[in-house]
């Protein structure tokens, strides 16, 4: 009996290190990243004016304005990167590299043809209003990492972006993820 409680005792006040899945951590991290920046927008939501119970389309606009531009302000300081972990990055453009090894060269052409070319704007910028909104096929989107709340994935260039739509704001995105045009 003594030995097991000597040996109880030592199991307890000595740290146990588990393995830790890198990937399954970092996918964790992301979560929280994302969760972090949804509660910061809904806190943001509520210091705005609360709209009329049957608002209009240019009061609905003016608020979804005014909310981007608070969010904007809040993440004046964002970085690429900052929402989307790098093993996340990583992990993105895998699943994007297999997905289009998978498919007959006709579907990656049609997978890829409305995506827009051009500079990618910056964090915290408006998807450009003249641009196509390139989605990304639902079999790619199914092994992405989910997204919560309106966010989601879009192809811009040769990069995958996260787009806030309920504030029309790309929020992080992943560089050449793409390939060549």
């Amino acid at each position: 009996m003594m030995h097991f409680v000597a040996a109880l005792a030592i199991a307890v006040a000595v740290p146990q290190e588990k393995p830790v899945n890198p990937t399954a951590a970092a996918l964790y991290d992301f979560s929280e990243r994302l969760n972090t920046y949804l509660k910061l927008r809904e806190d943001l939501g509520h210091k705005l004016e609360p709209l009329a119970p049957t608002p209009s389309a240019s009061q609905l606009q003016a608020r979804r304005q005014a909310l981007a531009a608070a969010v904007r302000n809040a993440r004046k300081n964002a970085r690429p990167g900052g929402l989307i972990p790098r093993r996340v990055q990583d992990l993105i453009r895998q699943a994007v590299h297999a997905d289009l090894i998978r498919r007959k060269a006709g579907d990656t052409r049609a997978a890829l043809a409305e995506v827009p070319d051009g500079p990618l704007p910056g964090i915290n910028r408006n998807y450009p209003e003249r641009v196509a909104l390139a989605t990304v096929p639902p079999l790619l989107l199914a092994n992405l990492p989910r997204l919560p709340d309106n966010l989601q994935y879009r192809f811009f260039g040769r990069h995958v972006l996260i787009l806030d739509g309920d504030v029309d704001i790309m929020i992080d995105y992943v560089r050449n993820t793409l390939p060549p045009r």
